[in-house]
């Protein structure tokens, strides 16, 4: 059977590759991929080249966006190389986490995720709501592996921007979906421009009856299920060429359960932001964000038999940040940056025991101030040299713990503060006009978050501590890397790193039987080693395929449990593959076939449970009728593959959508 579905597999993408010399004969043969000549905004919050950047960037843009028709914004990091993307039950999932370069996924705010800009990483925890960035409102999304000067704490692996589309004219859009398991989708969105000011208005609703995740099935396992609703404004103002400022308001509201009677939630995320930009001549750029968001969230767990309520979470959040910018420029020659950015955040959180008398609180605050700077020199239009630093002071203060089977019920810990620097350099150099190496070393660093400092909570007989005292994660990361493009049509990519990761923060157990009691503290260093390989190839603006590999090696270099070393990090795997074809027939149909490798990743630290390798592919056909009106239908997990992404959580089986989507355009 695997014999007969890698075949089918091979078939499809030569029919495809066939298809696209007899469709094309009297077509316009001209398309390039110009990867390395995109302009991105991520690296210095600034305009920069893919190629001119000493790291390997990736993006995603908005035709790829528009042609995947992913059902979770986080779907298309899944084919970028050195990303994992860790959403074990799929499209019913309430949390995914994504990781760059070796991170344990397990352990969240690792990798910096940026919605235009500004930070959206949760302050409690780290945790990213994917499933709050509705793809349809996405216009690009721009992947910066590997530390950075410009941006701090929580971009240890790197930096994930998701910016979303810029209001240019009048536009209309309307999506409806319905596919596998009930699950129906609706989109509406407006975009306008009157003069110097423009607006984008949407709003969408997805609803999902989802499937049984359980490998096993039991009489108290159930479908985990999903509904969610979203709204966004975004309105801009442009004040002339030179100086434009907009203000943006998302919201989001789901309600999930997760596979038993007794076990769902509902979260609410608000997040309101303003930015500025403004250029004086060629020579100087200001710029500056902040935003403040609050969320609600309430979650009512199952006791560990599924037969009651076991508690009741409540956990109010409240965030605020920003950053200013200064960019200094000698055209053609330099480039020199100056910024600061904020964080400050708070958490209350109550857990009410349903079957005891019982109670738990939890109270934090944290903030952090970071400043930083970074200079950008060209010699002789081949050779571009980077040299930055920041320094970051981070106070973790006002941390309280309350349970009521506790002598004393109320323990107050103490303020801990810190101050770190974070060097950078780099270097490109272009040997010709199609080949440049570039090379990198910089560290970063992750301070604890508040779930990891004050969050005490018990679930059956286990008991999860937090650790008041923990701190900061560090890393000293190497990169060096080889970019080559032929004939404008074929790109090559080829990038090593190492991660030297020190503190590393681990919840582990010395308990044998129960009640199990886990506790958290800095034991680990980890090694990381890895290789990044990337083609892609245009044949025309109609036609084009890509494929990656990743290698990584993520193992424990030094533990206080000797027995963990040379251990590889959990759900972390050593090899990872992605292709894809996509095909344009002008006038009659659009075909995206995709396919991707995992292979056995671990589950326990010891090393001694491993989940089976993984290759799942995906179909999207889509045809446009008219001028204003465009079908599509998308199969993923073509073949039906039963297969996990962690053990006990069966991931999606196959799954059809179809969309239908008129637009109206001035």
């Amino acid at each position: 059977m695997k014999v007969a579905r890698r075949f089918f597999a091979i078939a499809m993408f030569l029919i495809i590759c066939a298809a696209s010399f007899i469709a094309f004969a009297d077509e316009d043969r001209s398309g390039s991929i110009n990867n390395l000549q995109k302009i991105i905004v991520t690296p210095s919050r600034s305009s920069s080249v893919v190629g001119d950047v000493p790291t390997d960037v990736s993006v995603i843009d908005s035709k790829t966006i528009e042609s995947e028709a992913p059902s979770n914004t986080d779907d298309l990091l899944r084919y970028i190389p050195g990303v994992d993307v860790y959403r074990p039950t799929g499209f019913t999932g309430q949390v995914s986490t994504v990781t760059l370069r070796g991170f344990n996924p397990t352990v969240r705010g690792r990798t910096l995720v940026l919605i235009d800009g500004i930070p959206f990483n949760q302050i409690y925890s780290g945790e990213v709501h994917w499933n709050a960035i509705n793809p349809k409102n996405v216009d690009r999304i721009e992947v910066v592996p590997g530390v950075s000067s410009i941006y701090g704490p929580g971009a240890m692996g790197g930096v994930i921007n998701v910016i979303t589309k810029k209001p240019e004219k009048f536009e209309n859009n309307i999506d409806l979906s319905y596919g596998s398991f009930e699950t129906r989708s609706f989109d509406v969105s407006q975009a306008n421009k009157y003069g110097n000011f423009s607006y984008i208005i949407s709003g969408g609703g997805y609803k999902t009856n989802g499937y049984v995740v359980a490998p096993s099935r039991h009489d108290y396992d159930m479908p985990t299920w999903k509904e969610n609703y979203d709204g966004n404004v975004k309105m801009m103002y442009d004040f002339d060429e030179t100086c434009s400022a907009g203000v943006t308001y998302r919201y989001y509201d789901e309600t999930e359960g997760g596979g038993y009677k007794y076990d769902y939630g509902s979260q609410e995320l608000n997040n309101l932001s303003f930015d500025i930009k403004k250029e004086f001549q060629d020579i100087l750029e200001l710029s500056a964000a902040t935003y403040y968001s609050w969320e609600k969230y309430w979650w009512t767990q199952d006791n560990s038999a599924h037969t009651t309520v076991d508690y009741v979470n409540t956990n109010p959040k409240l965030g605020w940040g920003g950053h200013a910018q200064a960019l200094i420029k000698y055209p053609e020659v330099n480039k020199f940056w100056i910024g600061m950015d904020w964080d400050w955040g708070k958490i209350d959180s109550r857990d009410d025991y349903k079957d005891k008398v019982q109670a738990d609180e939890t109270g934090g605050r944290q903030a952090k101030i970071g400043l930083y700077l970074q200079d950008e020199v060209t010699v002789l239009e081949k050779l571009m040299l980077y040299a930055g630093g920041r320094v970051d002071f981070w106070d973790n203060y006002d941390g309280t713990l309350f349970d009521s089977t506790l002598s004393p019920t109320q323990r107050s810990f103490n303020s801990t503060s810190g101050t770190e620097f974070s060097p950078k350099a780099g270097a490109v150099y272009h040997l010709t006009d199609d080949t440049s190496v570039r090379a990198s070393i910089g560290k970063g660093f992750r301070v604890p978050t508040l779930y990891d400092l004050y969050r005490t909570y018990k679930y059956g007989t286990t008991t999860y501590n937090s650790n008041p005292n923990l701190m900061p994660e560090k890393t000293y990361t190497y990169e060096a890397g080889i970019d080559n493009t032929f004939m404008e049509k074929l790109l090559n990519r080829v990038t090593f790193y190492f991660n030297d990761v020190s503190n590393l923060i681990y919840s582990s157990t010395t308990s044998t039987a129960a009640p199990y009691v886990y506790n958290k503290s800095n034991v680990a260093r980890v090694h990381i080693y890895g290789m990044e390989t990337e083609t892609r190839y245009a044949l025309n603006n109609n036609f084009s395929i890509f494929g990656n590999y990743t290698l990584n090696l993520s193992r424990i270099a030094k533990h206080s449990n000797a027995a963990l070393e040379d251990k590889y990090l959990t759900y972390t795997p050593r090899n990872k593959v992605s292709y894809g074809t996509s095909l344009h027939i002008p006038k009659l149909v659009d075909i995206d076939f995709l396919g991707r490798y995992k292979g056995i990743m671990f589950g326990n630290d010891a090393n001694t449970t491993k989940t089976k390798d993984i290759f799942v592919f995906d179909l999207a056909i889509a045809k446009k009728l008219t001028n204003n009106f465009k079908v599509s239908v998308k199969i993923e997990n073509l073949f039906d593959t039963r297969y996990q992404e962690e053990l006990g959580y069966l991931a999606p089986p196959r799954t059809v959508t179809v969309a239908v989507c008129t637009f109206i355009n001035h």
